[in-house]
């Protein structure tokens, strides 16, 4: 399994173009893993608007969750893995 940065992860996950991916990252809220299966690239945000904040400077990306139909936060420095393309990432802490 290849090892890569975040900001590797990042980039692949951006470069998508709309593809389905999976990513195992660190909740921050409870410290558990979570698992998402999403989409990046459909939309910036949900509802149209825009956030009061800007993610990158919580080091957070907005994907968009196939399974809850939902727009949902990557925590970026708690992720751990990647899957995208049929390709499996362990991401570099």
């Amino acid at each position: 399994m290849p090892i890569i940065s975040r900001e590797q992860a990042v980039e692949i996950i951006n470069n998508q173009g709309g593809k389905i991916f999976s990513v195992i990252f660190e909740k921050r809220s409870t410290g558990l893993d979570r698992k998402l299966v999403g989409r990046k690239g459909v939309r910036s945000h949900s509802n149209g608007g825009s956030l009061n904040y800007n993610p990158q400077t919580h080091n957070l990306l907005s994907v968009f969750d196939v399974q809850a139909n939902g727009y949902r936060m990557i925590n970026l420095e708690g992720l751990k893995k990647l899957k995208a393309s049929k390709v499996e990432y362990m991401v570099r802490p």
